[in-house]
Parts: C-alpha cells; structure tokens; sequence
C-alpha cells in the first residue's frame, strides 16, 4: 500500500461470500390502498428460503386472524347470553311486550359485533388469497402442488430441497383458502398417518375402509413427492 493509504486486510486468495440477492419488492401501490403481494417477499438467502419463510408468514396470519374472529364471536355470543339472563331475572321483564324488546336489542348487539368481526376476517382473507395466487405459481416443485405447471419441465434436483410439501392447510371459516404445509428437510421425526380406529369401539366396516384408503393413498402420494424432491 501507498504511503498514508488503507490497508487490505483480506487474504489475497480467499473467497468472500457473496451477499443474498435483494428480495423482490412490490409495486407503489395506488393511496388508501394495501400494496400488491410480491412472490418472495420475505427475508432469506435464497428465493427459496423467501418462499419458505413467506409460506410461514401467511399460515400465522391466518392462524392469527381467525383466532381473533372465533375469539369475538364467542365474545358476542357469551355477552349475549349474559344481557338476556340478566334482563329474564326480573319476573317483571317477562310480562308483555317488555321481554320481546330486550330479546332483539340483544340479538341486534350480538348481529353487530360477529358482523364486525366478519368484516375484519373477510379484509384479511381477502389480502392472503391474493397473496396465495402470487406465491402458488411461483413455488418451486418441492413446495408446489401436484397442480402446478412446475412439475411439466421437472428435472432431477441436484441437491435436497430446504423443504418438502405434505400437503395443505385450511379453516371451515374459508375452505377456499389453502396454505402449503411445508417441512423442513431432513425430516426430524416420521410422520404419522392416521388410518382410523380398529375394533369393536371403531368405525363402521365402510367407514373403516373408507379411512384406510384414504391412508393409503396419502402414504404414496408423500412417498412420491419425497422421490421426486
């Protein structure tokens, strides 16, 4: 080095890691509104990682926000059953048309806090479905479903994927709306496939074999993907 300059203290032949690509950052979104979902758009050191981590994100949102829902609902329904316990207490209350009044200015309450509550989950259900339809197409064949065009040019991996899907996750309040279940590789633990009760305190023959199919065709369907990953 020159007189005065800096000094390198790197080794001349050693390799430095490179740093993560950014992720991919989602367009200005117009005022008032939420920006558009992005595929990737979650902190990783690959894009893999990034979808991985998003698929996470979205599955705890969701989690989230229909624990928030259920919990109101109960919230209603338990204030509801409290104001008309409290009302029909009173032998008073009950003669003419004095009970009738205070059933429906409970019931009208208990219909606007579930349909506040529903308003809320339906904001929220609406942003990760639109995020679901980015990300979906955009999953490599280990994260993807049997569905996606990804599978059409599918070639051997060269090295184990970070995960494996084993299938979908998704809530009675929007069947509609699935998650992939994602788990990390190498698998921890074995997995457990249900195939129903056996015995006298079981299900009934059709049941039973109805349950056993379904194991069945999960087993290989699992062994299939783990295969192909």
């Amino acid at each position: 080095p020159t007189a005065g300059g800096p000094i390198d203290y790197s080794h001349p032949r050693r390799q430095t890691t490179a740093p993560p690509p950014p992720a991919p950052t989602a367009p200005r979104a117009e005022p008032g509104q939420p920006a558009p979902p992005v595929a990737g758009d979650a902190t990783g050191w690959s894009m893999e990682e990034r979808l991985y981590n998003q698929v996470w994100g979205m599955f705890e949102d969701l989690a989230r926000t229909t624990a928030a829902y259920r919990s109101a609902v109960d919230f209603a329904d338990a204030r509801r059953d409290k104001e008309l316990d409290q009302a029909l207490s009173d032998p008073r209350s009950r003669i003419g048309g004095q009970a009738d009044a205070v059933r429906q200015a409970a019931r009208a309450r208990h219909e606007e806090l579930v349909d506040r509550a529903r308003t809320a989950l339906d904001r929220d259900l609406a942003q990760l479905t639109a995020e679901s339809e980015v990300v979906e197409p955009a999953l490599p064949p280990a994260y993807a479903g049997w569905d996606n065009p990804v599978w059409h040019g599918y070639r051997v991996p060269m090295e184990i994927p970070m995960a494996v899907r084993l299938g979908d996750l998704h809530l009675p309040e929007e069947p509609g709306l699935r998650i992939p279940l994602l788990v990390r590789l190498p698998l921890e633990r074995g997995l457990w496939i249900d195939s129903g009760r056996s015995g006298p305190s079981g299900d009934t023959a059709a049941d039973g074999e109805q349950s056993r199919r379904l194991a069945m065709e999960t087993a290989v369907a699992l062994t299939a993907r783990l295969l192909a990953v």
